[in-house]
C-alpha cells in the first residue's frame, strides 16, 4: 500500500494529524474493507512497540554542571547528544516494523482479516450474514469483512456473480469492483467484472441499482429489463435494453429467444457455453430464431438451432464451431 497512508496512520496514532489529514485517512479507510484491516494491523504493532516514556531531566542542575566543566577544562570539548535523537531512533524503528508488516500482509496476505469465498471450476452459492444470497460464477471471488452486517454491507467482487439482496433501507448494499461501485437497497441483478475483460457489465432483474465509476463522474441508475456497461479504458457508461434473462443464464441455466437475429443468439450461446460460434456467411446473422433451452448440452442446442433454420454446423475443435447453409 502507498507509504502516504502509512505516514498518515502513524501521525494519527501519535495524535498529530490535522483535520484535513484525519478526513483523508477516514476516506481511505472507508473506501475498502482491506484498508481497515491493514490499519488495525498497524495499530496493534504500534501498541506492541510503543516507545518508552521520555526521561525527565533537571535542566537547571545540568546547566550548572556544564558551566563548571567549561571553567575547569576550557580546552576540552564536550559533545552533547540531544535526547530527541534517541526517541527518533525508536520511532524510526517502529515505522520500519509497520512498513515491513504492511508489505508482508499486502503481498502474502492481501485479504488478512477478511472473509473470502471463491468459485474455482464450479459455480458456488454464498449466503451472507444478512441472508443476502450470491451465486458466484466460475473463476470468481467475493470478499467481505467479518463484521459485514453490523454497520455496513460492503463486498468486493472479482469475476461474475448474481446477487439477491435482502432489503435494508438503513444499510445500503455496496459492491466494489476494480473500476466500479454498485449500490442497492434490496434487489436482484447480475454483475460481470472479470479483470481481463474490457467492460464491467450490470444487468438488473428486479429493483433499482446505481452504478458509478471509481474514476471520474460516470454514473447510471439501472432498472429491470436494462443493463449498463462501464468501459474500463474511458470510464464511459452505456445503458441498453435487454430481452429475457439471458444475461444471467449461467446462474438460471435457462436461455430464451423470441424472434431474435441469429448473430445475437450466437453471442448469448458463446457466453453461456464458453465457445466460439462463427458464420460462414455473414448474411446468416439476420435469420430470426425463436426457442428456449433449459440446461441444454451444447450439441443439442446446436442441433435444434440448425434444424430450425435449415443450417448445418461443423466442429473445428472443442472450442470453435462454424455454421453453414444457404440462408433464410
Amino acid at each position: 500500500m502507498e507509504s502516504k497512508y502509512w505516514d498518515l496512520a502513524a501521525k494519527q496514532l501519535e495524535g498529530k494529524t490535522t483535520p484535513a489529514e484525519q478526513e483523508e485517512l477516514h476516506r481511505w479507510l472507508a473506501a475498502n474493507p482491506a484498508h481497515h484491516a491493514q490499519y488495525q494491523t498497524q495499530q496493534r504493532l504500534w501498541q506492541l512497540t510503543a516507545p518508552a516514556s521520555a526521561i525527565e531531566v533537571d535542566t537547571d542542575a545540568a546547566w550548572q554542571k556544564v558551566r563548571a566543566g567549561i571553567r575547569t577544562e576550557k580546552q576540552q570539548q564536550t559533545k552533547v547528544i540531544p535526547l530527541f535523537r534517541s526517541i527518533w531512533r525508536v520511532a524510526a524503528s517502529v515505522a520500519l516494523l509497520i512498513g515491513l508488516a504492511w508489505l508482508i500482509q499486502y503481498y502474502c496476505f492481501p485479504y488478512f482479516g477478511m472473509e473470502v469465498a471463491e468459485a474455482g471450476k464450479v459455480q458456488r452459492l454464498v449466503v451472507l450474514p444478512d441472508s443476502s444470497r450470491v451465486w458466484l460464477n466460475k473463476r470468481s471471488k467475493l470478499i467481505y469483512a467479518a463484521d459485514f452486517d453490523e454497520t455496513t454491507r460492503t463486498v468486493q467482487l472479482e469475476g461474475e456473480a448474481f446477487f439477491d439482496v435482502q432489503r435494508d433501507t438503513l444499510r445500503p448494499f455496496i459492491i466494489k469492483t476494480e473500476e466500479a461501485q454498485i449500490k442497492v437497497l434490496g434487489t436482484s441483478f447480475n454483475i460481470r467484472a472479470y479483470p481481463e475483460e474490457e467492460q464491467v457489465e450490470l444487468a438488473v432483474a428486479t429493483g433499482k441499482v446505481a452504478l458509478t465509476a471509481e474514476e471520474g463522474t460516470a454514473a447510471a441508475i439501472v432498472t429491470p429489463g436494462y443493463a449498463a456497461n462501464l468501459n474500463r479504458k474511458n470510464n464511459v457508461i452505456k445503458k441498453q435494453k435487454i430481452s429475457g434473462e439471458n444475461a444471467w443464464a449461467w446462474q438460471s441455466g435457462r436461455l430464451q429467444f423470441k424472434d431474435r437475429p441469429l448473430k445475437e443468439v450466437l453471442m448469448d450461446l458463446e457466453r453461456y457455453y464458453g465457445v466460439r460460434l462463427q458464420l460462414q456467411n455473414a448474411s446468416l446473422g439476420d435469420c430470426r430464431f425463436t426457442g428456449n433451452f433449459q440446461k441444454t448440452e451444447l450439441q443439442e442446442a446446436l442441433a435444434v438451432l440448425t434444424a430450425t433454420l435449415q443450417l448445418a454446423y461443423k466442429e473445428i475443435n472443442n472450442q470453435t464451431y462454424i455454421l453453414t447453409g444457404p440462408g433464410c
